[in-house]
């Protein structure tokens, strides 16, 4: 189970009330524009990988028999283990959104590497491990070294494996790092809607909360690897706004509305439905019932789900005992 942390993931940042507001509201608005238009590119995109792992156990190629293709299962594992790292070294954890984009955008090349990476579990441990070091080396401000990284995984790699495989993804990238991703879009799109909303939705932690939990679960869940990041964001939003028990239905009517206009995305669209849907089923499966806790607390002065709030994680070993055997 992904957990939910003890602080919002994503900075949310109030604009500027300053004479220069219009031309700052303005700049985001560029900002968020530029990320959709990158997410269009196919650098920037993400295929269904796994239907390659899939191919080779189907048809299995003579004599490798030391193939040991990736699933969906490896993957979570690997996911969990990086929020592990994250929790416990007091990061960010949208650096596993980061480190995650990267991974997964190295394995949709299917470069000849890459497939050899798809079809190691080993090797998938090594780039994962690799992507995350890559990913908070340009995310936080903490100083780390591939030594002390090395270390988490209690012998199996050594720092210049790290550093071979990170060289590895980045020559495969072309460089191409600061990809989109979900919480990028989150962040941008709740300040531009913050100027008419100062006093809604995006002002109630419950809300932020809500939203970069669903965003963590989603890292973790293999369907999301193809969706747009912008999507996704924007499902996550339309559900923490449907569980807003201290707006009614007009006003939640009019704020999605809107929410689609800023954004540029139908909220009624299939492709942001499909994606609620799917981010409902995760927060169900962690102790989060939107529906039931909206029917049951309806009226009330409380926020969204509080068991978000209090679904924290504590990490005392985040070495690769736990997921040397998937």
């Amino acid at each position: 189970m992904i957990s939910s942390p003890n602080t919002s993931t994503v900075r949310f940042v109030s604009p500027p009330r300053s004479n220069h507001a219009r031309q700052d509201r303005s700049l985001l608005h560029d900002q968020y524009r530029n990320l959709c238009r990158q997410e269009e590119l196919p650098q920037y995109s993400c295929k269904d990988y796994l239907s390659f792992a899939d191919s080779i156990r189907e048809k299995p190629v003579k004599g490798a028999t030391s193939i040991e293709p990736i699933d969906v299962h490896c993957r979570v594992r690997m996911v969990e283990w990086c929020f592990q790292v994250v929790d416990f070294a007091k990061l960010h954890r949208e650096t596993v959104s980061v480190a995650l984009s990267l991974l997964d955008r190295y394995l949709s090349s299917l470069s000849p590497h890459a497939k050899k990476v798809i079809l190691s579990r080993k090797l998938y441990q090594l780039a994962s491990m690799s992507a995350l070091f890559l990913a908070i080396k340009m995310c936080e401000k903490s100083v780390i070294n591939a030594s002390a990284f090395a270390d988490l995984s209690r012998g199996s790699y050594t720092a210049d494996d790290i550093l071979e495989m990170e060289s590895i993804i980045l020559k495969s990238l072309e460089w191409r790092v600061n990809g989109p991703t979900t919480h990028g879009f989150l962040c941008r799109i709740v300040q531009l809607t913050f100027e008419q909303n100062q006093e809604s939705f995006v002002t109630k932690s419950s809300f932020k909360e809500l939203c970069n939990f669903q965003l963590d679960l989603s890292i973790g869940d293999y369907f999301f690897c193809t969706q747009r990041p912008s999507v996704t964001a924007v499902a996550a939003i339309v559900n923490a706004v449907e569980n807003a028990k201290h707006f009614c239905t007009s006003e939640s009517a009019h704020f999605l509305k809107e929410l689609s206009s800023i954004s540029e995305i139908d909220t009624h669209s299939d492709e942001v439905q499909n994606a609620k849907n799917r981010l409902r089923i995760l927060l169900k499966t962690n102790g989060v019932d939107l529906e039931h806790s909206r029917q049951t607390t309806m009226g009330e002065s409380g926020t969204s789900p509080s068991c978000v709030s209090r679904l924290t994680h504590v990490v005392s070993d985040v070495s690769m005992s736990d997921v040397t055997q998937f």
